[in-house]
């Protein structure tokens, strides 16, 4: 018998009791000893994610049913302190932390040291660029509450088939100075004509998640060097104020996208070696050829 860890086990047995056409039945005391059931011998700040991840993907009943056990059951527990730590270090993202935030109220929980951090804000500029066939983000964020130092990420988006807005590279850039960084990865892309438009904090969330989306339908996996900064994105990026027309991408759609679909890698070595795609302004399609040496435009 594999001896398989049990937080690898976890989601299942948890959707199995979520699920269970019973559930909305059950007693208070019951519903409760049947979760501290599932979670015995788990941390809560293991859990406690995986949890809240599982609530929004069952039906609307069996949330209410949770919503009336869950501030109670976690003040028992001793769970809120641990719960409040996830959103603090911000590891619980969209959707999940909005319902964290509503059972730790109903906990009698005290907010203001988390308000203090949904206050604080780490970014500090982003800019985009475009043209007819590739596309360019860049965000920049501090990585200290004294913001003498910034971190940024850039993402390039490939207009051409077979990407259609995907996004197709990136480049985490290292710590700088603000200013040193507007300098060196900013101000130099004036050197190529090509004058980047500063947006804002909740413009580049939405642009950057656009693209993620293409690389979902489009069937593309995640470049390797986004899926290696996946804990900066997820900090840094995915925390970023939404607008109306931002698309919903959690932590969950990241991983699902850093596993499954074609690879960003052999798509990019098949058009430096034999050629690529590229759209006319009548729609037309025209092949050029490439080599190995080729790169992208940019």
């Amino acid at each position: 018998m594999p001896n398989i860890p049990p937080l690898t086990l976890l989601r299942p047995r948890l959707d199995n009791l979520l699920g269970g056409e019973t559930l909305v039945e059950k007693d208070s005391q019951t519903l409760k000893a049947e979760l501290d059931a599932v979670f015995d011998g788990l941390k809560a700040y293991d859990f406690l994610p995986v949890l809240l991840r599982a609530y929004h993907n069952t039906a609307a009943q069996v949330q209410s049913r949770i919503d009336e056990i869950a501030p109670e059951w976690l003040g028992e527990r001793g769970y809120v302190g641990a719960l409040l730590k996830l959103l603090e270090r911000r590891t619980i993202h969209n959707e999940s932390r909005k319902q964290a935030l509503i059972w730790l109220e109903g906990a009698g929980a005290d907010l203001s040291a988390l308000q203090k951090v949904e206050q604080r804000t780490h970014f500090y500029r982003a800019y985009t660029y475009a043209d007819d066939s590739q596309g360019l983000i860049e965000v920049f964020w501090y990585t200290d509450d004294s913001q003498r130092k910034v971190q940024g990420m850039n993402f390039l988006i490939d207009i051409n088939p077979p990407w259609e807005g995907a996004v197709k590279d990136i480049t985490a850039f290292p710590s700088r100075s603000p200013e040193k960084a507007i300098q060196e990865f900013v101000d130099i892309w004036k050197q190529r004509d090509m004058r980047l438009t500063p947006v804002g904090d909740s413009e580049v969330k939405k642009e950057i998640l656009k693209s993620l989306e293409v690389n979902r339908r489009e069937g593309i996996r995640l470049p390797r060097d986004l899926i290696e900064a996946r804990n900066l994105f997820l900090k840094y990026v995915l925390t970023l104020p939404d607008t109306p027309e931002t698309p919903l991408f959690t932590a969950e759609d990241f991983d699902e996208l850093s596993r499954t679909g074609k690879s960003v890698e052999v798509l990019r070595e098949f058009e430096q070696r034999v050629g690529r795609r590229v759209r006319l302004q009548d729609g037309k399609e025209l092949w050029v050829l490439g080599s190995p040496f080729d790169q992208d435009d940019w």
